[in-house]
């Protein structure tokens, strides 16, 4: 059992949702490092619409397969032995994947713009590398479903499902209504525990928690990790926000400006307290110069 409190919300998760949970950071690290290798591959080779050939689908493939791999040395690990490359892609992988229809479609739309007379138009390739991207991205994640449904198919009981559809619609109703302030303050560590449980995998739920509630002990930092997510940028946002406030009010007295940057860091859990206290004193001599 692995245990998170967040601000007097308890998450529990037990050995087969942390089974699940590992499963599915593979594929959402996978995917991450799959879109970025597309990307820099096409920043490399690609600099119009119109050099877009099946090189740039067998080299995604190519990705995708090596995803696909993953998946089967997961099935192998729970005793799953008589799913192979082949049965797992075709059976329980495919019918999750879109990145072929979409670059076959963006071929289609090249040869057509190519075969009309008297047009002259150009492309910025940019947003069709960033919809493809996009697409190797889901479906190199996807893959962890596909996983989950293998396993399941051969009654595995060591690991829980992916989030489903009512649980996700739940999780969604229960903090819109926290958001909008229906939930009372002595329901609230019982609501943010039902939100985070029916839904872990929602980062704005732990972003705005941490804006409005805090993060003092770092719990919600280390959730965020254990789920896949870095926080940490969205807590630096926070304090330049909180830094560009200051500036704009009255920072005359530097050691009051400097102790409130310090109190405001420790509330939301930034380490980095040290870095924007160093901000205040550069723009309060800068100023006083």
């Amino acid at each position: 059992m692995i245990t998170f409190d967040i601000n007097g919300a308890i998450i529990k998760f037990d050995e087969q949702r942390d089974n699940y949970n590992t499963i599915r950071k593979i594929f959402l690290e996978y995917a991450r490092k799959a879109r970025k290798e597309f990307q820099e591959y096409c920043d490399e080779n690609l600099t119009t619409f119109r050099q877009l050939n099946d090189k740039y689908l067998v080299f995604c493939e190519r990705l995708i397969d090596e995803g696909i791999k993953k998946g089967v040395e997961i099935l192998v690990s729970y005793n799953v032995i008589v799913v192979d490359f082949n049965i797992f892609k075709e059976k329980y992988c495919e019918k999750y994947f879109d990145f072929k229809l979409i670059f076959n479609n963006f071929l289609k739309e090249k040869d057509a713009i190519k075969n009309k007379k008297n047009v002259s138009r150009l492309f910025d390739i940019k947003p069709s590398i960033d919809k493809l991207s996009r697409s190797i991205y889901r479906d190199c994640f996807n893959i962890h479903m596909a996983v989950i449904d293998a396993l399941l198919e051969y009654n595995v009981k060591d690991v829980e499902s992916y989030i489903d559809i009512e649980s996700i619609k739940q999780a969604n109703a229960l903090f819109n209504n926290y958001k909008d302030g229906f939930i009372s303050k002595p329901d609230s560590a019982r609501i943010v525990q039902k939100i985070i449980m029916a839904n872990p995998y929602r980062k704005d739920v732990y972003e705005y928690l941490i804006k409005e509630d805090g993060d003092f002990g770092g719990e919600i930092e280390r959730l965020t990790k254990y789920l896949g997510y870095d926080i940490r940028p969205f807590k630096d946002y926070l304090m330049d926000v909180y830094i560009q406030e200051l500036v704009q009010g009255d920072i005359t007295n530097l050691e009051l400006s400097k102790e409130k940057v310090s109190k405001y860091a420790k509330y939301i859990g930034c380490d980095n307290a040290s870095l924007y206290i160093t901000r205040i004193d550069a723009i309060h001599t800068f100023e006083n110069v």
